[in-house]
């Protein structure tokens, strides 16, 4: 206490005593108090009684110093009670028994009393005990009970211990002790510790016992109370989970509270405030920023700025109605007051901003109007100016935006005027017209006017569709209107007819009304005609003016914001959300969506939390969601064991699937090879579907699989990383059964009950799991279990071993368990809050908690690329998950950065800078972008050979180190997923001694890319199946079969005369590079074998003369190789710095080719030869700008080019994964018109003279392309492309194969 002490503070809030001890409810004040003060003997003897708030509760005729303990700070004040602690400076001892020089001064008798009465059981002889080391390292079994230490008994009086606390000085090591005089009391010795680097103090006393130092279990020293000793510095082995914080909100889904003052506007008409269950919301309406203000434990009631947007005044309801006033543009809270019971319904700030106006109701229930006085708010202080408690009913109130000191309330029957005089609210009722009170009034509001002698006019709105007009100082009502809508606004609307008036508000030139017919009127000052109407769906809550009011704001019963702009007549919503908890969720690529208790599923935009789609079952209430892994479809499960599959596209339901008993308790989709659905009831029952296309069959049925047991939702199910197992509780609550998603065989069963703690020692009380979540990372497949016993643990998913556990997690339920996509954090849910941990589990890595929900958390879950996580309960939040920099992932925008090209050149050619390297060797070919690099360098240092081989090296490193995710467009090539491995002993037969002979294959490889070649002019037709290329004669159905290839062939190309045909297979296993095999078609024997890719090759494409191939590695190695088909070498090599979809040679230029790939990337490659020495080639390079009306899809988010095709000599076609179809000029490299062709990814594109074909998601169009072929960059006039054929298919179309006149085709699809 000695630190706190000599220090001066603004305010306290608590002070630590040690590490296991913190006081809190501290109360400063500058009087003397003393439980022994009697009240009117202040004066005499300068101790005062203690006040209101220090009464603490005693049993009758109990003494107060029985039950509590009274110990008081220093005071310059002579007359001090007896168990004050004074503060003086030690003198030194010669021995630890030596007297003190003076005895100390006398007491009361009372108190002397007291203290004989202690000390009359013991021996004068004090002797000293040893004292005894305390390890605070072990488990808190081993400790003294804490509810025995809590628990409050009748004991014997306390004992009375009076010390002189020592000076304590700060030297110059980090610890050292204070010696303390001996003292008059029980204790004669102690000692204090002070840390100077932490800034505090611990000291530990026990009666007869000697000061121990608290020290972990390696120290073995011990404090000496008569020896001053300095310690070595504390090192503490926790760790705090870095980086710190590593989540952050940036955005929340939610909208509401209780009452119907939820959203007010800023000064400026710029912002949006608004309460979102706890948190309190301010949104720019422009840019849809938001700004978040937390510290409410309740729903917010009630919400109000002041007049220059600077204070924001907060209030909650329930029992702690507290009201917090902040600082708007700081966002702190400067105040907090409790004032109401309870029942808090209405804040309102005066026209001058010095008085607060609340309303609420008291302990007795009744209504109590309360005025603050916010002089003092900086300094945290509100007090009360005028409170007035009244039986008449309120659910409106209004200020008088000119007099500061007027109100006006109203309720279902009543009007009453108020006034603040001479600190008290003094009231007056309006008698309404004909002194009959008209029933169902709904709400009142001011309008400044120069008609009355208070400036202002009162209006007061009734369900009867009538208009009250009041003159404040008169008290009396002056004109009564009934207003009926106007049937000329809306078409086919009945006659007109006295609307119900829910709401109102006025502006300067405007009133606005809103109506139980959902109808929002914007009226004529004097109520003549309606200049506005807009019809809304569902009930209306609130209408408020901007400051100008030239704009509204309206919020609606089914959680959402709408502007109006009276000027332009224009209407927006500005938010949409929940009205009910969020009971599940699920991410897609770009998409989220939510299920409610509302009864609604609604889909919502990742990128701008916009919701998109909206729907609803009648009478159902939706509980799971899960997207399929083509996010157009998701599967929905209900409380009544309903499973429904809906479209997203096509906003419909698409199937009903099997329903099941009770409610569905898990719900997910597996994307293994081949796509499952998988979802269980209350009752245990698990059932799997098997999805393919848009079809669901039925595989297999488990009862009893499934723990049962409501808690598990909507998280009963969850699915490893890669879609190939499922993990569930059950069918115990003790067990946790994984299984395979082909066909629900169990793979492994997990029993959490026999888990002992570290020590070996068995568990306390028996266990029973609760979440299951799969942990995945490079090295490991792990299993995550959190269990009732507020342990997380940690199992191999292979062979069930135990690798860690911690305890505890959360005082209450876990209600969610996920690991991030990297496997480097775990993050639970539970208490209200989200725990961030180490995903080792280690006890010295301190976790981080993150609140903002005021309920059950019920679901969690990251993005695909695993920098955003969202959390669901009363509201969505969306966080920014921050990871360390060595361990954050490459993200899309630094992956798919466009390269710098100078701006004096429209392609980049650096020929010049090779004249003297030989580029024959692979590893020292040009690469463009090395180049590029070494341009923008070229005025920092000469160019030689030497730095440009050293500087070409760092780049190639850097190129082939880059790591990209797998592609979100279905033109990428995906290698599937492989079920088996070769033998690793084979035999081959010789010639003519096989036993075994492959005769014919039935089916095809629908997986691969551009794995179908037909050559219309000789019937040649060659497709592929696993690794076998297949040749077959179309007439007769005979086979011939090109077996090389150990891995899935992922693609196919053949040269111009068919002589020649090049098939790839990726890297895996018995290949430790691809392998590219050229066949001879006559004798359809093997030539070579090419080996340079390292990974799966995308695209395959021979130049027009067939004297170069071009082959493409996928996302996982994006290179590009330029082959000579005169001795099939290297002739050219280069890094892509986007994964690559399409890659193709120009049909009418020799030596040009083009790529198009990830992040709507596209580049034109030129291939410059060296007549004299075809080893010297160049490549030249230029990637061209992309408009953003074709970068950019409608919801903000950047689309990927698929496909590409050369329709002339100057122009090329191109197609992106939003369906768009562009028109580029190749001599020019700029884009000259692009339009919409489809509602899905364009995966072909084929052009012949004015005819244009375009196969994308189950369509193939035929295209009028009349005129395209004639355009250029500066053409006036564009042509029109309409569609003058399309043919329905069945999947994805990869690979179209035409004839000459586009009359027959041979289409691959994927289904």
């Amino acid at each position: 206490m000695a630190v706190y002490m000599r220090r001066s503070f603004s305010h306290v809030k608590c002070i630590r005593l040690c590490a296991c001890l913190k006081v809190k409810n501290i109360l400063t004040s500058d009087m003397y108090f003393s439980p022994d003060a009697t009240v009117g003997r202040e004066s005499e003897s300068g101790v005062h009684p203690f006040p209101r708030q220090l009464k603490f509760p005693l049993r009758p005729g109990e003494p107060w110093h029985d039950r509590y303990s009274f110990v008081m700070f220093p005071q310059s004040s002579s007359k001090t009670p007896y168990d004050t602690i004074r503060q003086i400076t030690p003198r030194p001892t010669s021995s630890m028994t030596q007297k003190p020089a003076q005895k100390p001064a006398m007491r009361p008798a009372r108190q002397a009393a007291d203290h004989e009465d202690f000390g009359s059981g013991m021996d004068n002889t004090l002797q000293r005990v040893a004292g005894r080391n305390v390890d605070v390292s072990r488990a808190t079994a081993s400790m003294a009970d804490i509810s025995a230490l809590t628990n409050i008994q009748k004991m014997p009086s306390k004992i009375r211990i009076t010390a002189d606390l020592p000076e304590i000085n700060y030297a110059d090591d980090d610890f050292q002790t204070a010696e303390a005089p001996y003292g008059t009391g029980q204790f004669d010795h102690y000692s204090i510790v002070a840390d100077k680097n932490k800034k505090d103090v611990h000291i530990f006393a026990q009666p007869g016992e000697e000061v121990i130092v608290h020290r972990n279990s390696t120290s073995e020293a011990k404090m000496k109370a008569n020896k001053s000793v300095t310690l070595p510095a504390k090192r503490s082995t926790s760790k705090t989970l870095q980086p710190d914080p590593i989540m952050k909100l940036q955005r929340v889904i939610g909208f509401g509270g209780v009452g119907k003052g939820q959203a007010c506007w800023t000064t400026d008409g710029k912002s949006v405030v608004y309460p979102s269950h706890t948190l309190i919301v301010s949104i720019n309406v422009d840019t849809k920023r938001q700004r978040f203000f937390a510290g409410h434990t309740e729903k917010v009631s009630a919400v109000c700025l002041n007049a220059s947007s600077s204070l924001l005044a907060s209030g909650q309801t329930g029992a702690q109605s507290l009201v917090r006033v902040w600082g708007y543009k700081e966002g702190n809270c400067l105040a907090i007051v409790k004032t109401h019971d309870h029942g808090l319904c209405m804040l309102e700030f005066s026209v001058c901003g010095r008085s607060l106006c609340g309303i609420g109701k008291d302990a007795k229930g009744q209504n109590m109007i309360v005025m603050w006085n916010l002089a003092e708010v900086e300094r945290g202080m509100l007090t009360v100016t005028a409170k007035a408690h009244t039986d008449v009913d309120v659910i409106a109130a209004a200020l008088d935006p000119v007099d500061s000191a007027r109100l006006v309330t109203c309720g279902h029957d009543n009007v009453q005027l108020w006034r603040v005089r001479d600190g008290s609210l003094r009231c007056c009722s309006v008698s309404l017209r004909g002194g009959q009170k008209r029933a169902g009034i709904s709400d009142v509001c001011y309008k400044t006017t120069k008609e009355t002698a208070a400036g202002v006019t009162i209006y007061v709105s009734c369900l009867s569709g009538e208009v009250v007009r009041i003159d404040p100082d008169l008290a009396a009502v002056t004109s009564v209107q009934s207003l009926r809508s106007d049937p000329s606004l809306v078409e086919s609307r009945r006659p007109s007819s006295c609307i119900s008036i829910t709401a109102m508000a006025a502006s300067a030139s405007l009133f606005a009304t809103t109506s139980t017919d959902g109808f929002l009127r914007f009226w004529m000052p004097d109520f003549s005609r309606v200049l506005i109407e807009v019809e809304h769906e569902e009930p209306l809550l609130q209408v408020v003016f901007t400051q100008d009011g030239h704009r509204a704001l309206v919020s609606t019963a089914v959680g959402s914001l709408a502007i109006v702009d009276v000027a332009t007549d224009s209407y927006r919503t500005l938010l949409r959300a929940h009205t009910d908890e969020v009971l599940d969720m699920a991410v897609s690529e770009d998409l989220l969506g939510t299920v409610s208790a509302d009864g609604t599923i609604r889909i919502w935009s990742l990128e701008t939390s916009q919701q998109l789609y909206d729907f609803s079952i009648s009478g159902e209430v939706p509980c799971n969601i899960s997207f399929r892994s083509s996010s157009s479809e998701f599967a929905c499960g209900f409380l009544s064991g309903r499973v429904t599959v809906f479209s997203v596209p096509q906003a419909k339901a698409l199937t009903e699937l099997k329903q099941l008993r009770g409610q569905i308790t898990g719900l997910a989709y597996c994307a293994g090879h081949e796509g499952t659905l998988c979802y269980c009831d209350q009752f245990g029952t698990i059932t799997l579907y098997r999805t393919s296309g848009t079809g669901y069959r039925l595989i297999r049925g488990l009862p009893n699989a499934v723990y049962r047991h409501l808690e598990l939702a909507p998280n009963a199910l969850v699915v490893s990383r890669n879609g190939s197992h499922i993990a569930c509780v059950g069918p115990s609550e003790y067990v946790v059964t994984v299984m395979d998603t082909a066909a629900l065989n169990e793979v492994l069963r997990i029993d959490v009950s026999s888990v002992k703690l570290p020590s070996g020692a068995p568990y306390p009380a028996l266990d029973t799991a609760q979440q299951v979540a799969f942990l995945t990372s490079a090295a490991s497949h792990e299993l995550l279990v959190a269990t009732s016993g507020s342990r997380l643990l940690r199992f191999d998913a292979w062979s069930g071993k135990l690798l860690a556990q911690l305890q505890p997690v959360h005082t209450g339920a876990c209600t969610a368990v996920i690991a991030s996509v990297d496997g480097r954090y775990v993050l639970t849910a539970g208490d209200n809050c989200i725990k961030v941990w180490d995903s080792s589990l280690r006890t010295n890595v301190i976790p981080q908690m993150f609140i903002g929900h005021s309920s059950r958390i019920n679901s969690l879950c990251f993005t695909a690329d695993g920098a955003s996580l969202v959390s669901a309960g009363d509201s969505v939040f969306y966080w920014s998950f921050v990871r360390s920099r060595e361990q954050k992932s490459l993200d899309s925008n630094d992956v798919y950065r466009k390269p710098e090209l100078q701006s004096n050149a429209a392609s980049l050619s650096v020929h010049h800078l090779i004249d003297d390297i030989p580029c024959r060797d692979i590893s020292t070919s040009l690469n463009t972008r090395t180049a590029e690099l070494i341009t923008r360098q070229g005025n920092q240092r000469p160019v030689t050979p030497q730095n440009f081989r050293q500087a070409f090296e760092q780049k190639e490193e850097k190129e082939e180190g880059k790591q990209f995710s797998v592609p979100k467009a279905k033109k990428h090539f995906k290698k599937a997923m492989k079920q088996s491995s070769l033998a690793q002993r084979r035999y081959t037969a010789l010639a003519g001694q096989a036993g075994l002979k492959l005769n014919s294959v039935i089916g095809f490889n629908g997986n691969s890319r551009n794995n179908v070649v037909w050559h219309p002019e000789t019937g040649l037709f060659i497709y592929t199946s696993g690794c076998v290329a297949i040749v077959e004669d179309l007439k007769d159905g005979t086979q011939r079969h090109l077996m090389g290839h150990v891995e899935e062939i992922s693609t196919l190309a053949l040269q111009h005369d068919c002589q020649v045909l090049v098939s790839a297979s990726g890297s895996s296993g018995a290949a430790a590079c691809s392998q590219m095999c050229v066949w001879d078609m006559q004798s359809l024997a093997c030539r070579t074998v090419l080996s340079q890719h390292r990974t799966d090759v995308q695209s395959l494409d021979f130049c027009l003369d067939d004297r170069f191939l071009l082959s493409v590695g996928n996302y996982q190695d994006p290179k590009i190789i330029i082959w000579s088909t005169y001795d099939w070498t290297v002739t050219m090599t280069t890094h892509a710095s986007y994964p690559v979809h399409t890659a193709l040679w120009n049909p009418f230029r020799s030596c040009e080719f083009m790529t198009v790939g990830e992040q709507g990337r596209m580049t034109f490659w030129l291939l410059e030869e060296n007549h004299s020495n075809r080893t010297l080639a160049q490549l030249s390079m230029h990637e061209p700008d992309v408009p953003d009306e074709l970068l950019y899809n409608k919801l903000g988010n950047v689309v990927h080019f698929t496909s590409a095709c050369y329709i002339s000599d100057k122009h090329l076609c191109l197609g992106t994964s939003s369906g768009r179809l562009a028109l580029w000029d190749t001599t020019t490299n700029i884009c000259i018109m692009h339009w919409i062709a489809d509602e899905s990814e364009i995966g072909v594109i084929t052009g012949r003279s004015e005819r244009l074909v375009t196969g994308s998601q189950n369509r193939l169009c035929l295209w009028d392309a009349a005129g395209l072929t004639q355009l250029s960059d500066s053409s006036q006039t564009l042509p029109k492309v309409a569609v003058s054929g399309d043919m329905e298919l069945e999947g994805y179309v990869t690979t179209a194969n035409f004839d000459s006149a586009l009359v027959m085709v041979c289409i691959k699809t994927v289904v």
